[in-house]
């Protein structure tokens, strides 16, 4: 006959065991940068997707920058149109300048690459491929493009991440680095940027610049977008998260939207109206010379 006290002791042993080792597996380890990760897990489905994005400018306020964004059944964004609206005309239409589209692979949620042609030159098409690592983050992007002599080029960015740091580095292969950006992103615990460190090299000598930046409380509609992991684009070009004269493009990824951003003495600020549901319908940009807003943005959803 067995030991009732040692029967006991091991049931006790066992359940012990047991429940540190469910305990355990129920452990994930958060991610320090999360506005940077987009991923199947964390991805999902927003009941409020951005569907246009109307500015104009107080120097010719008939004249509106459009960006109109499409998405699939899976509420991934497949194509962003960038064109005019010249309020001017008798007949106003939309003419088409750009066309961003996305590429996925199977089901994944984050795009392996985008495409992007402008109306101008219908066949030159500018391709970005991305590699992400385990955590969704965008780690490396390149694109294929010719160098000074018309050869081929092939320009690499790479993102490194340390703890609330983000480092952006370009890497070109017969291709001058001249006027190519070096980034250096501090972030602040509530998912937004505060800091950007640039560094610019020309023929001369190395120029350095850095902005600071404020936020409100209410939803960025670009962080709701799949492809925010994916706007950090080095071209302001793209015209994508640069609604404004310097606003870096790296905003895309923050949780709330910016309220100010600062560099030297030099400070521009925004204002909002938002909706019920705490996303904004209209931003105004406020430069320091003048009380009347430099731009006006719409959003419509």
């Amino acid at each position: 006959m067995k030991n009732p006290i040692i029967q006991t002791l091991l049931l006790i042993l066992l359940f012990s065991c047991t429940k540190e080792h469910s305990v355990s597996n129920k452990q994930t380890v958060s991610d320090p940068i999360p506005q940077f990760s987009v991923s199947a897990v964390n991805f999902s489905h927003a009941s409020k997707l951005i569907k246009q994005e109307v500015s104009y400018t107080q120097n010719n306020p008939l004249l509106k920058q459009v960006k109109r964004f499409s998405y699939d059944n899976a509420d991934r964004c497949v194509e962003i149109t960038l064109g005019t609206i010249d309020s001017s005309i008798a007949q106003p239409v939309f003419d088409l300048k750009q066309t961003l589209t996305f590429h996925y692979e199977g089901s994944s949620v984050v795009p392996s690459s985008f495409s992007s042609v402008r109306t101008v030159f219908p066949n030159l098409i500018r391709t970005y491929y991305y590699q992400y690592n385990s955590q969704g983050r965008k780690i490396k992007d390149s694109v294929r493009v010719k160098n000074s002599t018309g050869g081929p080029a092939d320009v690499v960015i790479h993102y490194t991440y340390d703890n609330n740091h983000v480092y952006i580095k370009p890497a070109f292969r017969d291709f001058s680095m001249e006027n190519c950006s070096f980034d250096t992103l501090s972030l602040l615990t509530g998912g937004n940027i505060e800091r950007l460190a640039s560094k610019f090299i020309d023929s001369t000598r190395d120029h350095s610049i850095q902005y600071t930046f404020t936020y409100d409380r209410s939803n960025n509609p670009y962080k709701k977008l799949n492809i925010a992991n994916s706007l950090y684009f080095e071209s302001a070009s793209l015209g994508i998260g640069y609604n404004v004269p310097l606003e870096t493009h790296y905003m895309g990824v923050t949780h709330n939207n910016m309220t100010s951003w600062t560099s030297g003495t030099y400070t521009a600020n925004f204002k909002y109206l938002y909706d019920r549901d705490n996303y904004p319908v209209r931003k105004e940009l406020f430069l320091p010379t003048s009380s009347l807003p430099y731009q006006v943005i719409l959003f419509l959803y």
